[in-house]
């Protein structure tokens, strides 16, 4: 059985990186290493954040998870959003 913690790490981890590869055939420009460290990094602690957060609730392995691929993708979406706003504006 895997940890639940670690389940939402990587489940977290691997919704941020699902962003950057949508961003990346969305935009028709090579794929930059540094958008995959930066989501890497920024999900990782909001991973461990929710993690330690949500192991007193009742959910289910599968529900961490979903969880965590749901928190990965929105962190590292708000953060791409708030990059493109800071260049523009």
């Amino acid at each position: 059985m895997v940890d639940p913690a670690l389940a939402i790490v990587i489940a977290t981890v691997c919704g941020a990186l699902l962003n950057t590869v949508r961003g990346f055939l969305n935009s028709g420009e090579s794929y930059d290493i540094k958008k995959f460290f930066g989501a890497l990094i920024v999900s990782a602690f909001a991973g461990l954040a929710i993690a330690q957060t949500i192991q007193v609730s009742g959910i289910d392995l599968i529900g961490l998870v979903l969880v965590g691929l749901t928190a990965g993708f929105s962190i590292d979406y708000a953060v791409s959003k708030a990059k493109k706003q800071k260049i523009n504006g």
